[in-house]
This record gives structure tokens, sequence and C-alpha cells, in this order.
């Protein structure tokens, strides 16, 4: 029977190109690097959350006295699920991963100039050099991560 309506198409499929197999060394290194730093995050904010932070009581009574509260855990949580997302991306070299990961950056430099702006404690945290310092090498870091997403999209690597 040559006309059979459920045998499969015979033309080549030519419009497909094979998926490359190899991720760039530091695709690996990022990951697993923020892996580690989502999991710590989102286990040390859930565990304040539930009253029980990592520390215990007088971690717990420093962190109220610094202004840091429940809404600030919970939005911990949220950053580092989306965070999460942004990084599987990022593995699975999708193009998306510039677009969380960047917008993740943006929204922390927002809270961070509204907690600079409206809690002293914030403010007096940046006044010594280890907490200027230690901000600007963590924001420094992801503007490196950002950048060689950026470069890996512009190269074509991400898909």
């Amino acid at each position: 029977m040559e006309n059979n309506p459920y045998a499969a198409p015979r033309a080549p499929v030519i419009d497909v190109a094979a998926e490359k197999s190899s991720r760039p060394v530091l695709v690996w290194i990022i990951t697993i690097f923020m892996a580690f730093g989502t999991i710590g995050g989102m286990v040390s904010s859930l565990l304040a959350l539930s009253g029980n932070p990592i520390g215990g009581e007088a971690a717990a009574s420093y962190m109220k006295s610094m202004g840091v509260g429940a809404l600030d855990h919970l939005y911990l949580v949220i950053v580092m699920a989306v965070s999460a997302f942004g990084y599987i991306d990022l593995f699975r070299l999708k193009k998306r991963a510039l677009l969380i990961i960047g917008g993740l950056f943006v929204v922390g430099m927002v809270v961070a100039a509204i907690k600079f702006a409206v809690q002293p404690a914030y403010r007096a945290m940046l006044a010594t050099p280890q907490g200027y310092w230690s901000l600007l090498g963590g924001w420094a870091f992801s503007l490196a991560i950002i950048g060689y997403v950026w470069w890996l999209r512009r190269k074509g690597v991400l898909r």
C-alpha cells in the first residue's frame, strides 16, 4: 500500500542543525558556584523564616538590629528561586538566562538603593571598609557574570 496515511514522512529533515553537546568550562564553574550559593541562601532564609536561623538566638537578634525581617527573608527565597531558574537556563545555554540574571541584578540594585535610603543600619554597614568593599566586590562579580553571559549570547553560544 503506497498511500498509507499512517506512514512516517519520507522527506529528509535538513533545516535542523545538530546540537552542540559541549559547554564552555566557565559555564560549568559559574553554575556549580551559584548552585552552592543558591542552595545555601535558600536554606538559611527558610530557617530564618521558620524562627530557627543559623547561628541561633544571637544571629536572630543581630538580624533584628540590622532591620532584617520576615519580608527580607521572603524576598531572598524568591530571589534564590528565580536565580536558580536563571542559572539552570545558563547551564542549558538558553538566551533568556541573560534576561533573568541581568534582571535580578537590576532588582538587587533597586532594593539596595531603597534600603540605603531608609535604613540607617544598612548605611552603617557600608560605613566600614569591609562592608563597602564586600558590596562592591559582589557587584563586580555579578557584572562579570552578566558580561560573560552577554558575550556568550553575542557569540551565538546561547540559543
